[in-house]
């Protein structure tokens, strides 16, 4: 009985463990952040690294049909995979199967498996493959849009020590 217990709470601990992060409330806007303009934290030699990730999907969306502008729901925006992560990254979300919800704010986590080494210093270009569920009504029905989000990277760097020297008054 005892055995089942510890298994049983182990494997709580592991599917809680997965994908906790809590989405940065200063940002209010539809879109991923870090933006690409800031972009991802480098990694360091020898440091565990954690990234949350913030999506804000948005609920709605205008696009331009033969010059007139239609409006169209978002009904989710599925995260389908992700290449050039540095070896022993890896990512996970909250979101159920990666699946954004139109209107939902969730989050992701990027983070490492084992601590990056000497051998894994460089820049790593991401490739986020997206496919965009969305409902454009009754003359278009339900599109689907497949995109590449290629403009982040992660930057793995050597471990800068810094040493300060103390001078004593003697």
């Amino acid at each position: 009985m005892k055995k089942i217990l510890l298994t049983l709470t182990l494997i709580f601990a592991f599917i809680g463990a997965n994908a906790q992060c809590t989405p940065d409330p200063q940002y209010t806007n539809a879109g991923i952040y870090p933006d690409s303009s800031v972009g991802m934290p480098a990694a360091i030699v020898g440091q565990a690294y954690s990234e949350v990730i913030t999506i804000i999907t948005p609920i709605d969306t205008n696009v331009i049909f033969s010059g007139l502008p239609i409006n169209v729901d978002i009904i989710d925006i599925a995260l389908d995979s992700v290449n050039g992560l540095p070896a022993n990254f890896t990512y996970d979300c909250a979101a159920p199967n990666c699946v954004f919800l139109g209107g939902s704010t969730t989050c992701a986590v990027l983070y490492s498996t084992i601590n990056p080494t000497a051998a894994d210093v460089g820049l790593y270009q991401i490739f986020m493959y997206t496919t965009t569920a969305a409902d454009a009504g009754q003359v278009f029905g339900i599109q689907y849009q497949q995109d590449v989000i290629d403009y982040y990277y992660i930057d793995i760097i050597g471990n800068s020590t810094s040493t300060m020297n103390q001078f004593n008054n003697f």
